[in-house]
């Protein structure tokens, strides 16, 4: 018997049956409905399941499905359907973020049984039911949360050919359970902070990030290391003060750390931000604002929050080469950083085509899949040696 369920809400039954076959080839117990009161009261009582949502349907639309998903404090994956374009995929894709929901896919329609195929596959490998406080606990106690490692690197604007340099990584949380697989943040991060164990879990990523630069030394690899902290983090008036202690205690140069913040986590209490912000730059830290043009920034609130880094988001990088409106909101983006004093990243650089666009608005650093995909640390270093000697002019 299939163990995992799909519940698919759509108002066009023939696409809601299609997509509920293809779950089925994929060992899914699949559901449609096109009721939403009958698909609510379905999810009520199976509150495990997955649920694929289409964003227009005359009873209820998918944003006020979403919405009431919110309310429940629903964490399983969700799929996002619509046959209008991309650009209002997104937008219901960065509403699902701002309201804390796990969007594992969005799906343009028409939507071919190869795609749905990946997509379900991909899903039915990540989807157990969410850890407990318990799990979590255990899991950090056993060494199971690693560091994997994305270059980030400076464009260099003078040269050609290679045209980037190494600059350093940013750390990102892997969970690898020997019951889960290795599970991306999106599968743990809501439980961790549901949880309310932030501070234990920032503590033990902020420990791996100073074993991994321990581990390199400062003649081997000069690389910086950008390690991401929750929306809770920013509300813990203690966190400077431990950060700094462990650095101390590790003997690990704090001035090759940057600690990242989301625009939302850092604009949602914006006076406690700036407390905690304000004293992590006194104690030395770098600070960078990420996911920048996802959120709801205040301008104000920009200008007084002590960052000295700015990344746009990868959703608005992917859409350069093909949205002129997208372009326009990147270089302006970039033109805002620069005046603000901000070095400026660009997240979710693929290609490069989008790297010489970048370079001729004088963006300065990128990550993205044009340099590596994220890296375990051993791989991390390999990566760092050969583009150094790649960049030497």
């Amino acid at each position: 018997m299939p163990e995992q369920n799909i519940f698919v809400l759509d108002d066009e039954q023939d696409i809601g049956e299609y997509i509920c076959a293809v779950a089925k080839m994929n060992d899914f117990e699949s559901h449609y409905f096109s009721d939403p009161n009958e698909f609510f009261a379905a999810l009520a009582a199976s509150p495990t399941a997955c649920v694929a949502i289409d964003l227009q349907m005359p009873i209820l639309d998918g944003i006020e499905v979403m919405r009431r998903l919110a309310a429940m404090q629903f964490h399983r994956p969700i799929l996002i359907m619509s046959g209008m374009d991309l650009k209002v995929l997104e937008s219901a894709r960065h509403f699902a973020k701002a309201h804390k929901l796990a969007v594992s896919d969005i799906i343009s329609k028409p939507v071919r049984v190869e795609e749905l195929n990946r997509i379900f596959g991909r899903l039915k490998s990540s989807n157990h039911l969410p850890p407990s406080r318990a799990d979590l606990i255990e899991a950090m106690d056993r060494g199971e949360f690693v560091l994997y490692l994305q270059p980030k690197a400076r464009i260099r604007h003078d040269t050609a050919g290679c045209r980037y340099a190494p600059l350093g990584f940013e750390g990102l949380a892997r969970w690898n359970s020997p019951t889960r697989g290795l599970s991306t943040p999106d599968a743990f991060i809501p439980q961790i902070i549901a949880s309310g164990l932030s501070p234990q879990f920032s503590d033990h990523i902020f420990d791996l990030a100073l074993a991994t630069l321990k581990r390199w030394g400062p003649s081997s690899i000069t690389a910086s290391l950008a390690i991401n902290m929750s929306a809770p983090d920013v509300e813990d008036i203690t966190l400077a003060d431990r950060l700094w202690s462990r650095c101390l205690g590790s003997g690990v140069d704090h001035q090759r750390i940057t600690i990242e913040i989301t625009e939302s986590a850092a604009m949602e209490h914006p006076e406690r931000a700036l407390d905690v912000l304000t004293r992590l730059r006194l104690r030395g830290f770098s600070l960078s604002l990420d996911d920048f043009g996802t959120g709801y920034s205040s301008l104000v609130q920009l200008q007084r929050l002590p960052f000295a880094e700015l990344k746009i988001d990868r959703s608005l990088t992917a859409d350069c080469m093909s949205s002129e409106q997208t372009r326009i909101i990147v270089k302006a983006i970039i033109d805002l950083g620069h005046n603000l004093g901000l070095a400026v990243v660009a997240e979710g650089v693929e290609d490069q085509e989008t790297l010489e666009l970048l370079s001729n608005w004088s963006c300065d650093l990128v990550q993205g899949y044009l340099l590596a995909r994220p890296l375990p640390p051993d791989l991390a270093e390999k990566w760092w040696h050969e583009k150094c000697c790649c960049a030497q002019p």
